[in-house]
């Protein structure tokens, strides 16, 4: 690649201000260095957003005096296929081979009808999450969930299933109310104690009652 330094000064300027085309060889902290023979480093400029990278053809600001010469432009990249847009207040703007990252303190989506994604893999990892809505509606084909802990308030819950399973060591309810059960048949299958306890307890049969024990106490 050419290195050598193109003057572009606009007739009537000053001599020692001018438009120069440079190569990147190299940065340090907010310093870019320069393969031109009169321009050793040089600072980005805000109006340039595409950061410049060592091997960049870069148009470059060269001020008189001791003023610093600046970057506007970076006009051709040595690795096409990636490049870093970066903002004002730390906010960069990275593609590398087709992927897009957005990186900044605080990232926020505001759209006054709706928004949409779209994809065939969506992944989302935070320490912290947190979801409102007004009203909210899903459908899966399939769902895996695993958790810590779970806590569940609402006012009322129905639920309509097809099969219903439950696995638990240990399964405790408190009901202030009514608990009623309704179903075709009812099978209860203990290893150990089944105890039942109630202030008043009523068993009513249409049909045959049959208790069969080794050993049954009544009173």
């Amino acid at each position: 690649m050419n290195n050598a330094l193109v003057s572009m000064t606009r007739p009537g300027a000053e001599a020692a201000v001018g438009l120069h085309y440079a190569t990147v060889t190299g940065r340090s902290d907010k310093w870019y260095f320069l393969g031109a023979a009169d321009i050793g480093r040089a600072q980005r400029a805000d109006s340039c957003l595409v950061e410049p990278d060592c091997g960049d053809t870069v148009l470059v600001c060269a001020g008189g005096g001791n003023a610093p010469a600046y970057i506007l432009a970076v006009l051709a990249r040595a690795e096409r296929d990636s490049a870093v847009l970066a903002l004002p207040g730390g906010v960069a703007l990275n593609t590398d081979h087709g992927k897009l990252t957005v990186s900044g303190r605080q990232l926020e989506m505001a759209a006054t009808e709706s928004l949409t994604l779209h994809a065939p893999k969506l992944g989302v990892a935070a320490l912290l999450g947190e979801l409102k809505f007004g009203s909210l509606e899903t459908s899966a084909q399939q769902v895996q969930a695993r958790f810590g802990a779970v806590s569940l308030m609402a006012r009322a819950l129905n639920s309509t299933v097809g099969r219903l399973v439950q696995r638990a060591k240990n399964s405790l309810r408190w009901i202030e109310g009514l608990d009623e059960t309704r179903a075709g048949r009812v099978r209860a299958q203990v290893e150990g104690r089944h105890e039942v306890r109630a202030g008043h307890a009523t068993l009513i049969a249409e049909g045959q009652v049959k208790i069969d024990g080794t050993k049954i106490d009544l009173g």
